[in-house]
């Protein structure tokens, strides 16, 4: 019988005060962690756990200073206490669909010194199995969790031994071709308050969520549409010229 191990590991450490009372008492069952100076470095050697245990009684009192948005683990936590019967005195917690990495960006969303959470694992098999070895990442930030995997990394090799680096353009034939950046939007600020001295804007007193919501604001009011076609028929006249090329 061959075992399976998911050895993980939390990079950077957590900052202890950023970690709710109810954060806390279920990442110490998701993961094995260790003080890292002011923070807490979480790490699992053999795997996380998913099902988590608990009186109700302790739950209950790490839940009474929590803030419960819609959708967050303390929501979950708080119907599934709910839902207990009057005898039942003790709940579990499947955290598999929702769990470390919700209370990671959680975590994230409020904590100035986190940009980011990376949550690396190796997936390894006592036995030398075809499918028992490989890999994943997932990256946590305020406004995604994203997860790749060696499986996917696979697959991307493969696309280029079969087709070529020409058919496994990034975005698999969708090229981005205008980005708007949020870093670039900071330095057109500082260009436009150095310019307008000695009466112009302060661009200290401009945040990076002042930023954020004005990039979301200029996308949804901006339409390329008859740019976009402009280009793609640049395209489509240059693939043409191509064409002709290697065929003359």
């Amino acid at each position: 019988m061959a075992d399976y191990f998911f050895p993980t590991v939390v990079w950077p450490s957590i900052p202890a005060d950023a970690i709710t009372p109810l954060e806390l008492v279920l990442l110490t069952q998701i993961y094995e962690n260790e003080p890292d100076g002011d923070a807490v470095y979480f790490f699992a050697s053999g795997g996380t756990n998913d099902c988590l245990w608990f009186k109700a009684a302790e739950l209950r009192e790490v839940l009474a200073g929590e803030t419960i948005a819609p959708g967050s683990v303390a929501e979950l936590v708080r119907d599934e206490l709910a839902a207990l019967g009057p005898d039942e005195d003790e709940v579990e917690l499947d955290l598999a669909d929702q769990g470390d990495d919700r209370i990671f960006q959680a975590i994230v969303r409020r904590c100035d010194q986190l940009d980011h959470v990376t949550i690396t694992s190796a997936w390894m098999c006592s036995k030398m199995r075809p499918d028992g070895f490989g890999g994943g990442v997932t990256v946590v930030t305020a406004d995604h969790i994203l997860t790749s995997t060696t499986g996917q990394m696979e697959c991307e090799l493969l696309d280029r031994a079969e087709y070529g680096e020409l058919g496994c353009a990034p975005g698999h034939g969708s090229h981005a071709l205008l980005r708007l950046d949020e870093a670039e939007v900071r330095r057109a600020i500082t260009a436009i308050a150095d310019a307008d001295l000695p009466a112009g804007p302060d661009a200290s007193s401009v945040t990076d969520e002042d930023i954020r919501a004005a990039c979301l604001q200029t996308v949804e009011a901006t339409d390329l549409a008859v740019q976009h076609g402009a280009i793609a028929a640049v395209a489509a006249r240059a693939a043409i010229a191509i064409a002709r090329h290697r065929n003359a």
